[in-house]
């Protein structure tokens, strides 16, 4: 193996998988795999077509902008750094039985894993919040919340 690397935090090698490991997958399925382990399907796909909507509309839309959201050095910048849980990114050259399986494999450490996909999932979710519009109180408002007042006003007729 080329370029094999250790824990950060236990110094075990990444091929044996210490506990600290919580992700090998190679480059063109880390974000796929990221999304599916924290089970954040649902709020990853809404993120993703609020922000194609959102640069449709003000024109900044291209085929290599969407293509960088799925590459994992964007997606660890954007999402993964600033996680309490992240303990660090790093590739690593692996090979398999046959020259066709080798490639770089992308390794993602955490001290603790589980954590950090949870951490991962409310992280999506809050960003997909955060871009939804706004909308004021409509008439469903009203309904939801009458004045008492409007009830005393109102008498029926019998």
């Amino acid at each position: 193996m080329i370029s094999q690397k250790h824990c950060p935090f236990c110094r075990e090698p990444a091929l044996t998988g210490c506990e600290h490991l919580a992700l090998a997958a190679e480059g063109r399925d880390f974000v796929r795999r990221c999304v599916e382990l924290c089970q954040g399907e649902k709020p990853w796909r809404a993120l993703c077509e609020t922000r194609h909507r959102e640069e449709l509309a003000s024109g900044e839309w291209s085929p290599e902008r969407e293509d960088y959201t799925w590459l994992e050095t964007a997606f660890c910048e954007e999402f993964l750094k600033a996680l309490t849980w992240f303990g660090g990114m790093e590739y690593e050259w692996r090979s398999g039985a046959n020259p066709a399986q080798a490639g770089f494999w992308v390794l993602l450490w955490s001290k603790a894993p589980r954590r950090l996909w949870w951490e991962l999932r409310d992280e999506l979710e809050c960003q997909g919040r955060e871009r939804r519009p706004k909308v004021a109180g409509g008439p469903k408002s009203e309904l939801r919340n009458p004045k008492p007042e409007s009830r005393r006003q109102t008498s029926l007729r019998l």
